[in-house]
């Protein structure tokens, strides 16, 4: 299976599909998964990333979402795996081409079908969440503005933009001088606006790793008005302590 899904001219799509969705069900059986990132999963499966990225930009797309929603799930599942930590140097992942490919794939879809989005950024989320390498890369590639364009784009996009934002925030001061100053805190405003509880929790989690850390940040909250937009949250029984401690930590930095 992993030799038929590597990228080049012998490559068949729809034969591609197929093993791409096998392998997808049998990294979520849990069978030995171990053993497929030791025969190279994870580098069969970036590669392909990286050419199906390469596929958009010379505007050969017909069908694309068919091949590139499994080889997210693969890539997604295969990262969690304790066993993928292990042989991170084999990754041959590790590097701003998988972060650049995967924007151009979320751009595209964004634009084609914006139901692919959540696996896209779920996939980004698995890549950052413990890698301050791939964080480096989202930063030095300016993708931060690209990222909090996808916002409005539903309530489960703004959650797993915001958790990505995250994972890059938590990994410390030199991450979050990238956030702040620049366009993170108006959005994160316009956030608090939502009802959803979701997107104002995680919305929440980022603000305070953001006072943490760029303590600057909160001065800049409460002169925009960021207390009032807390107020209407206070009441809200899975918020209120967050709400609280927010507060707290904006008005003693």
């Amino acid at each position: 299976m992993l030799r038929l899904l590597q990228p080049g001219p012998k490559l068949n799509p729809g034969v591609a599909v197929e093993f791409a969705w096998c392998l997808h069900y049998i990294i979520c059986s849990q069978v030995n998964n171990a053993l497929l990132i030791t025969h190279g999963a994870l580098s069969t499966l970036g590669l392909l990333l990286l050419d199906l990225a390469g596929a958009v930009q010379r505007s050969e797309d017909a069908g694309l979402e068919l091949l590139v929603c499994p080889v997210f799930r693969c890539l997604s599942n295969l990262l969690t795996e304790t066993a993928a930590e292990a042989v991170e140097g084999q990754m041959q992942l590790r590097d701003e081409r998988v972060v650049a490919a995967l924007f151009i794939l979320l751009q595209f879809f964004l634009q084609k079908q914006p139901s692919l989005l959540p696996e896209g950024l779920w996939l980004l989320n698995n890549l950052t969440a413990n890698s301050p390498s791939f964080c480096t890369s989202l930063l030095s590639l300016d993708l931060i503005e690209p990222l909090l364009q996808l916002l409005p784009v539903s309530n489960v996009v703004s959650v797993l933009v915001l958790t990505v934002l995250c994972n890059v925030a938590e990994k410390g001061p030199a991450y979050c001088e990238h956030l702040w100053p620049g366009p993170l805190l108006s959005s994160l405003l316009g956030m608090l606006a939502f009802s959803d509880t979701d997107v104002i929790g995680q919305s929440l989690e980022l603000l305070q790793l953001l006072f943490l850390y760029r303590p600057e940040a909160a001065q800049a909250f409460l002169q925009q008005s960021g207390l009032q937009a807390l107020e209407r949250h206070e009441e809200e029984a899975q918020l209120q302590e967050r709400v609280h401690v927010l507060q707290q930590t904006a008005l003693h930095r």
